[in-house]
């Protein structure tokens, strides 16, 4: 599906978001991008004599002047897409990039499809699928920890380590179909071992890969951290501490939060879903009680949990929850009298004086750093659809391994056929991960959650 364009027309489109800024730009794309432009620019310097610089110069409308711009001109095949493509760089805002786009439009460019210049870049070998899947994620990146990823899955880091186990694959196929070829003049035994340890490593390594997943939710989505404690302990005072805004109800009333409430901050370029919970008590108040329900079910699936309660209280209030998830212990309005007497083993913290609030935040951004962090970062699967096909890969990988080692330990023949025809089942679907093989219904769905313009 590589190495020919995907389309013969030229396509152009804003590629900036809309709005004010201080400027926007036009991208083309496609055998006739350059005459294009030249038709409505004018300028000191021709841009298509020099390639890859800035010329200032003017878009013009049948002699009036449009808007001041700057153009590049990217000569095919070193560009984005693979094609000649031309940018020009126009005032922000919406008037002048749209009355520019509306020039090229009239002249015989179309609208660009969302995603089309990074299909192109696709179906032009520029980039594998997985690499234009990681395009979406450093666009949909809303904190540090996700671009980090993102751009390493742009890079092609993930899709190398896809190639790495196609080879592999591509070994062991080519051993069990030698046997079956051979089947008469074989050795019994051959290379059986050798095969089957060739599959349990792509195996291990799927599983590591698959395992990842979670994380990736984590580094994109945020990690919950849930701050939980009996009634009028002080959390929606350090919620609005941490969050840097007043934004929970503060009252010296008890039980005046009966809901959750969530918001997302960034430690450290790490995202956190820092949730305010209801006080946990027992209460005959039918609204109150429904707020414990979620406060308790929250705990059960929090990353981490900030956990506020009085010197006698300690631990009363988490149950099973401080088992399954890292729990910082905090005594706070540590402003008042004798707050921190009996407590020497709890993190102290004032919302009113910030005493202990910037250690709390370097634990939580400690721990937070920790739940982000695996082995082989190149290998995080990021995209819910690489995760799918790896699941896929794996369950047909591990049957082969389980065939093989039957035999192997002499507890059942062995169908070569039917090894072959899993590996070549994974194979499929590891392909599929990185482009090969894969059909346009898959291809539209992908680049239809793109923006245009990219």
């Amino acid at each position: 599906m590589h190495g020919y364009a995907y389309e013969s027309d030229t396509i152009a489109a804003v590629a900036t978001a809309p709005g004010k800024g201080g400027i926007a730009i036009v991208k083309v794309s496609g055998p006739d991008a350059v005459s294009l432009v030249q038709q409505v620019f004018s300028g000191t310097y021709d841009p298509k004599r020099l390639v890859r610089r800035m010329v200032h110069g003017y878009i013009n409308d049948n002699g009036e002047h449009i808007d001041e711009v700057l153009v590049c001109v990217m000569k095919s095949p070193h560009s984005y897409t693979g094609e000649d493509v031309v940018e020009v760089q126009s005032h922000g805002g919406t008037a002048a990039a749209t009355s520019i786009l509306s020039l090229l439009i009239q002249r015989g460019a179309r609208h660009a499809a969302p995603g089309e210049f990074t299909r192109r870049a696709f179906m032009n070998g520029k980039i594998d699928l997985a690499q234009a899947e990681g395009v979406m994620e450093v666009v949909s990146a809303a904190n540090r920890a996700h671009l980090k990823r993102a751009e390493r899955l742009l890079d092609g880091l993930f899709s190398r380590h896809i190639d790495n186990l196609l080879e592999q694959l591509g070994t062991s196929l080519a051993l069990i179909e030698y046997r079956i070829e051979f089947a008469e003049v074989s050795d019994e035994d051959g290379n059986l071992e050798e095969i089957r340890v060739i599959l349990a490593g792509v195996t291990s390594t799927l599983e590591t890969m698959i395992a990842s997943f979670p994380t990736a939710r984590r580094i994109k989505d945020g990690l919950n951290v849930v701050i939980a404690g009996a009634v009028n302990v002080g959390k929606s005072s350090l919620f609005n501490t941490l969050l840097g805004r007043k934004r929970a109800i503060v009252n010296k009333r008890e039980g005046t939060t009966r809901d959750w409430i969530e918001e997302k901050i960034e430690l450290d370029g790490i995202a956190v879903n820092l949730i305010d919970t209801a006080g946990l008590r027992d209460t005959d108040d039918d609204i109150e009680r429904e707020g414990v329900h979620q406060t308790r079910h929250l705990l059960q699936k929090a990353d981490i949990i900030i956990s506020l309660h009085d010197p006698e209280e300690q631990s009363r209030l988490l149950d099973s929850a401080a088992d399954q998830s890292p729990t910082i212990p905090v005594l706070s309005k540590s402003d008042l009298p004798g707050r921190t007497d009996g407590a020497p083993d709890i993190l102290a913290v004032s919302s009113v004086t910030r005493e202990g609030i910037d250690t709390l935040i370097s634990k939580l951004s400690s721990l937070a750093r920790d739940m982000i962090t695996i082995g082989d970062a190149d290998a995080l699967v990021l995209v819910d659809r690489h995760q799918k096909e790896l699941r896929e890969a794996y369950k047909h990988l591990a049957h082969a391994c389980l065939l093989l080692e039957t035999n192997i330990a002499g507890r059942g023949p062995l169908s070569e056929e039917l090894v072959a025809d899993e590996i070549h089942r994974a194979l499929n679907h590891l392909e599929l991960v990185i482009g090969e093989h894969v059909s346009l219904d898959i291809l539209d769905e992908i680049f239809s959650r793109f923006c245009v313009g990219k």
